[in-house]
């Protein structure tokens, strides 16, 4: 009533009254559920008191009302320092007290708080004292950078500039801990802006160019230490950014150490700048400037013959090309270049490079001096937010996690832009758990990597913004981007799906630390061979792992284009010498990054080549066997063949990974394995568990489609057993082993298994009769060397043999061709 009227004095009386009361009993007994309520209705009454006077600018009553509660909640507190609303309500107050402090102009007093704020806060921390420590760490490292804009003195500016470094650095355990990606991200853009502003600073003072290029070079090594540290995606490209600026910069002043200015230093600078752009828009400024300034340093490298007039309209354009929000001291140092020329008759040689010099290193000191002056922009948008939450990503589901439910008021709208993910009220047990869960197979979503999320209530005039990269951890070292490749205008898919696994016969070698393949014409020709014979039997096609080289895959393309097939065409390592000619087929570059990684690319009608890249080597594919060992992918696509049927694709030794394999079955109908693999027992042992112990409801098939190899100049065939494991029901559980087509007598054939799986199969007991989850045929491959490896008679008698067997009309004839022969 009393605060409805405007009372504010008279409530703070009564509720500081009241709050000490209740509080000298709770000391005594502080089990007492009625004190505990009474007392926090009192204590948020003050604070909404305080809050009320800061809004009206009446500070120094907002103050005395932010210090009652205070006092009342620390000796309190000292009793009780795990208590988790007394620590949320004592770090909201110091939190309050220091913005009140700042803005009355008493920096020192409102560091202090939020320096005390962090002292109280104890493990294990609750989601709003993890809420309100990320904001006590935001705003001392922002007090710091703000500080530091307002001193004139430069040693006091380069002060606060490494105490909000250093603050970055020592909290950076505390984000990890508690998975705060978005105020980590935050925190080392504003810990990194305050590094690189200090080393400005620092750098200005040095007059020597070669010195200068030292100091960037320190900046350069410790940058680097902490790539080495990051594991977070995003930091890392920050890092990398801040890498490259950092190395342009001490390129140009190598540059501008020689006696005349040394054009490629500055070209190798202008790279970097270029590399830092890419990475990080706001390092354009950087770029369009040394571009700029290179070009002019070109046209004047011969000083005695300068063309002013030339030149001024050489600055002209270029000062078109800067972005809008440069350093206007950039632009006049750009304007004053032709003047020096226009003056040279009056100036020696050595004082016009002085000048020169003069402007050059103008540009230089200015160029990127606030390399993430957005930052404080993004920082003040954090804090006026109507509610504060966390994001996190795992398995398909994505956790919203809300420091106060209570703040989220209405009907709650988040979106992607292009999709809604979840539009009503909190439930009230995802009030009370603080959690909210989206479950992403369900509504049927597949992410593309990144997406930036909104979350909007009713009169909200804001929307709380928050970016997420959609990478899935396997294991403790691991990440991979798990990618939906929609394939549905390029092959038309029945009810039953139809597939061929392929088992084939080749050599693999080891050569510079990747597998490769022994292949000729003869080679080449099986394999376009195959493909033909299964042209109008399968809607996909997959080979073993290693079995198809990459300049097998532009025929393959072809193949694919005319016929509708899509092609899983084995795997191959990538290596340096095609690394230009992936874009020209492939649905994306490839860079030195990629170079030994083991991918599987997927050849889809109608479409550029996709591919999966291998995350997890064998044995063979480490350093234990190689110098360097297999890269480790962070690549995977699911197929989608219709809006019910989801193909998946792993290669090898990544199948038996639990982690992996349980984030892509839930995700998939069918698997398939293509492998060079000397031991598939233990892969058809992990399907069949999978099979029989399913992780979640519905069919499952998996393909394993192996190869029959030599390795190096060892003549030992390994391999073999491709087959096929899927849901079965009573009547048809006897025939698992079926499906596997294992070597006779340890004799490996070459063959391709064709597989037509039922989408409409049943496996519910006590259905059905005469269900016919899958059928399978086996098509022989036989080579003429092989045929005729004994003598030519009785090769001409096979071949006749398979001649007579293809005319058969019905089972009869094929029955008396048997007996006959």
């Amino acid at each position: 009533m009393l605060l409805s009227l405007g009372a504010l004095d008279e409530v703070l009386r009564i509720c500081g009254f009241a709050s000490n009361f209740f509080a000298d009993i709770l000391l005594k007994d502080p089990e007492d559920e009625f004190f505990q309520q009474s007392l926090q209705m009192n204590l948020n009454n003050i604070f909404t008191v305080g809050y009320f006077y800061q809004n009206a600018g009446r500070f120094p009553q907002a103050k005395n009302a932010y210090e009652t509660g205070l006092g009342i909640s620390l000796k309190l507190l000292q009793s009780s320092p795990q208590d988790e609303f007394l620590q949320n309500y004592t770090g909201t107050m110091l939190n309050n007290l220091g913005n009140l402090l700042s803005d009355m102009g008493r920096i020192e007093d409102a560091k202090n708080r939020y320096e005390k704020a962090l002292e109280i806060y104890t493990e294990p921390m609750q989601y709003l004292t993890i809420g309100r420590k990320a904001e006590s760490i935001i705003r001392l490292i922002e007090l710091n950078t703000e500080q530091a804009e307002k001193e004139t003195n430069p040693y006091n500016q380069m002060k606060c500039l490494r105490e909000a470094f250093q603050i970055c650095k020592e909290q950076q355990e505390f984000f990890i801990k508690y998975e705060r990606k978005h105020e980590r991200k935050l925190v080392t853009e504003a810990g990194l802006s305050a590094y690189i502003d200090f080393l400005m600073k620092n750098v200005r003072l040095e007059n020597n160019s070669e010195k200068r290029a030292k100091e960037y070079e320190k900046a350069l090594q410790a940058i680097e230490k902490l790539k080495e540290m990051e594991e977070d995606e995003t930091i890392l490209k920050l890092c990398s950014s801040t890498a490259c600026y950092l190395r342009g910069r001490k390129l140009v002043n190598e540059a501008l150490a020689s006696r005349q200015p040394e054009l490629e230093l500055l070209r190798q600078a202008v790279e970097q700048f270029q590399n830092a752009k890419e990475t990080y828009e706001k390092a354009n400024v950087c770029f369009c400037v040394y571009i700029g300034l290179l070009k002019i340093l070109e046209d004047v490298n011969e000083l005695e013959e300068v063309n002013v007039p030339k030149l001024k309209e050489l600055v002209k354009k270029v000062l078109e090309t800067l972005p809008e929000d440069v350093n206007p001291s950039i632009r006049v140092s750009f304007e004053n270049i032709p003047q020096i020329f226009e003056e040279k008759d009056k100036l020696t040689r050595k004082e016009l490079l002085k000048k020169l010099d003069e402007r050059v290193s103008a540009i230089e000191y200015k160029a990127l001096e606030n390399f993430f002056g957005h930052i404080h922009e993004k920082i003040k948008d954090y804090f006026e937010e109507p509610f504060s939450l966390n994001l996190i990503y795992e398995n398909w589901k994505l956790e919203v996690i809300f420091d106060d439910p209570e703040k989220v008021k209405g009907k709650l709208t988040i979106k992607t832009v292009n999709r809604i993910l979840f539009n009503r009220a909190l439930s009230k047990e995802e009030i009370e758990k603080h959690l909210l869960e989206i479950d992403y197979l369900k509504i049927g979503y597949f992410p593309k990597g990144e997406d930036e999320i909104t979350f909007t209530t009713p009169g909200q005039k804001k929307p709380v913004l928050r970016p997420i990269d959609y990478f899935e951890s396997v294991g403790r070292d691991n990440k991979t981007r798990i990618f939906q490749c929609d394939c549905c205008n390029g092959v038309c898919v029945d009810r039953d799906l139809k597939l061929a696994a392929v088992q084939l016969k080749y050599n693999a070698y080891g050569e510079n630390s990747v597998v490769k393949l022994t292949t000729d014409d003869a080679y080449r020709q099986k394999v376009m061979t195959i493909l033909d014979a299964v042209k109008d039997e399968a809607d996909i096609v997959v080979f073993p792992e290693f079995s198809i080289p990459f300049e097998y895959l532009e025929e393959i393309q072809k193949f694919a284009d005319e016929n509708e097939v899509i092609v899983v065409a084995g795997s191959h390592y990538v290596t340096e010498g095609k690394l230009g000619e992936y874009g020209k087929i492939f649905s994306r570059e490839f860079e030195e990054e990629d170079l030994r990684k083991n991918i599987s690319p997927v050849v889809i009608p109608s479409s550029k080549i996709v591919h999966n890249e291998k995350l997890l080597g064998a044995r063979e594919e480490r350093e234990i066997y190689f110098k360097e060992g297999m890269k480790a992918g962070k690549i995977n696509h699911i197929f989608k063949l219709r809006d019910d049927l989801r193909v998946g694709l792993m290669i090898c030794y990544e199948y038996l990974n639990a982690d992996l394999r349980n984030h892509l079955i839930p995700a998939c109908d069918v698997i398939v394995v293509p492998q060079t693999n000397p031991s598939p027992k233990r892969f058809y042992e992990t399907a069949k568990n999978d099979i029989n112990n399913p992780p979640c409801s519905g069919n499952r098939a998996y393909i394993m489609a192996n190869g029959i190899f030599t390795l190096e100049k060892n003549e030992e065939t390994l391999g073999g057993s491709t087959g096929i494991v899927s849901t079965l029901d009573k009547s048809t559980y006897g025939q698992q082993n079926e499906g596997i087509i294992e070597p006779v007598d340890e004799v490996m054939e070459q063959f391709i298994l064709l597989a037509s799986i039922s989408k409409d199969f049943n496996p519910a007991k006590d259905t059905q009769v005469g269900q016919i989850p899958i059928k399978t045929k086996l098509i022989h491959i036989f080579e003429k060397n092989e045929i005729f490896s004994c003598s030519e008679d009785k090769g001409k008698q096979f071949i006749q043999l398979l001649e007579t067997i293809a005319e058969c009309k019905d089972r009869n004839e094929l029955s008396n061709c048997h007996k006959i022969n």
